[in-house]
Formats: structure tokens, C-alpha cells, sequence
């Protein structure tokens, strides 16, 4: 059985934090933490975690934020040409497939995660990063970067942000598995950020995963990686902030 953070989102087979009590691995529904970004909203679409309002659903949602990121786009560089109703609708078929993925309730994962799609220039493919805090007992900064499908030796640092404290950045290397219609030999590589920062004395690390299969894209996206990870604060559900250190 999975549960899932907020009251109301369960389906068959689920329960919810809301109705339990609890996350899936105990801790009390008031000490869950949420981590908050403040991303550039030029650069940054988050996917929805629950649908409603203007967002009935993933189309909805996908043709009114791929319209919006061409406008945004259009608005920051003047001048630059406006390639028309057919690149439009390929962004927001893009959004429209992470949004079907990632958006909505999501009650086989066993915390909540939350998706932001890097989109700075539509003409260009997306890249994905993924939030939350994972509560499994004992988790180290450590284990929530390590990525077994890597085939390359990892990058590791530290990293430092105000409201976190000191964690790990890690960048890994890898290859997708061979697709029908690539060339022998050749395999499509991948690359993934991760952060992580155990937060001390609470079940719980924040986790930061970004991933792209454009490698020159996720290397001149660096600095805004590093800058939305140093956004994130931690709340309560109810919205009280919780600062690292405290215990409250």
C-alpha cells in the first residue's frame, strides 16, 4: 500500500497521509516537510499537482503554458521571429507528455514530488527536475545521489545553500538503451544532476534531481540549476516555515 500526502487524492488500493495519520514511513502527518522553491518564472513551468481551476488537465494545462512560454520568450528578446501555430502546438505536445506523466495526483509515489520543466527557450528541448523530501529512515545525502545506471565516474561537490545548510551535488553520465531506427553502435547519453541535503535531526533529506539527454543544454544550464536548488526554503503543510537547525 502507498499513501499519498494530501487528504482527498487517494484511489483504489490508496490511503492518504490525511487518512492515515502519517507518511508511509511514519513520520507525523504535522512534521512533513515541503520544500518551496521560488524559480524565475521566464525560465520555469511547474507541473501541476493537482488539477482544477484554469488546468481541468493536462491538455488544458499543456496548450496554455506552451502558448504562454513563446510569448514570454517573444516579450524578452524583441525582434526575435515568431515561428507560428507549429511550433506552439510541438511545445506543447512536449508539455503535454510530462504533464501526463508527472501532473496530478500521484499516489504510487511514496512522498510527494514535485516536477519543474526548464524551458528558458522554446526552441530548444526542456530539461526536468524533480523535488522533494524523501523521509525513508536512515537515508543518507549519499544514497539519495547515487544513480546505478551511470557508466561514467561521478562528479561530486559540495554544495551550500541559505536556508539548507551544506549538502552534495553530484552529476552523473549515462546512455539510453538502444532505440529503433539508431545507428549500430551509437547510443543517445544522458546526464543528471543531483542534490541532496539531510536536514538535521528529522527524517528527511531534500532531493533535486535534474536530468537531459542534450548534454551542451544541461551544461549552459548549470547556473540555473544551482540558483533554483538555493531557492528552496521547507514549510509545513499548513504553511508555517521551517528553518534548518531550529528543530522548528
Amino acid at each position: 500500500m502507498t499513501l499519498w500526502r494530501h487528504k482527498g487524492d487517494s484511489g483504489p488500493g490508496h490511503k492518504t497521509a490525511g487518512e492515515l495519520g502519517h507518511s508511509q514511513f511514519g513520520t507525523p502527518l504535522k512534521e512533513i516537510l515541503h520544500a518551496e522553491p521560488i524559480p524565475d518564472p521566464a525560465k520555469w513551468i511547474m507541473v501541476p499537482v493537482h488539477w482544477g481551476g484554469f488546468s481541468s488537465g493536462p491538455d488544458d494545462w499543456s496548450a496554455e503554458m506552451g502558448q504562454s512560454r513563446w510569448e514570454v520568450w517573444l516579450e524578452l528578446n524583441p525582434g526575435s521571429e515568431d515561428l507560428g501555430p507549429e511550433a506552439h502546438a510541438r511545445t506543447a505536445a512536449e508539455l503535454k507528455r510530462y504533464a501526463e506523466r508527472y501532473g496530478g495526483p500521484r499516489p504510487q509515489d511514496p512522498y510527494e514530488i514535485v516536477t519543474y520543466v526548464y524551458l528558458p527557450d522554446p526552441h530548444k528541448s526542456a530539461i526536468l527536475l524533480h523535488v522533494c523530501v524523501d523521509d525513508r529512515p536512515g537515508l543518507t545525502v549519499e544514497q539519495a545521489t547515487a544513480d546505478s545506471d551511470a557508466i561514467q565516474t561521478p562528479i561530486a561537490d559540495e554544495f551550500n545553500t541559505e536556508a539548507l545548510g551544506t549538502g552534495r551535488k553530484v552529476t552523473y553520465h549515462g546512455a539510453l538503451d538502444p532505440q529503433p531506427g539508431d545507428l549500430p553502435g551509437t547510443r543517445q547519453m544522458w546526464v543528471s544532476v543531483y542534490y541532496a541535503f539531510a536536514i538535521p535531526d528529522r527524517q528527511a533529506v531534500v532531493t533535486v534531481r535534474a536530468t537531459g539527454t542534450d548534454l551542451g543544454g544541461m551544461s549552459a544550464a548549470a547556473d540555473d540549476l544551482d540558483t533554483f536548488v538555493r531557492t528552496i526554503t521547507l514549510d509545513f503543510a499548513d504553511g508555517t516555515p521551517f528553518t534548518v537547525g531550529s528543530g522548528s
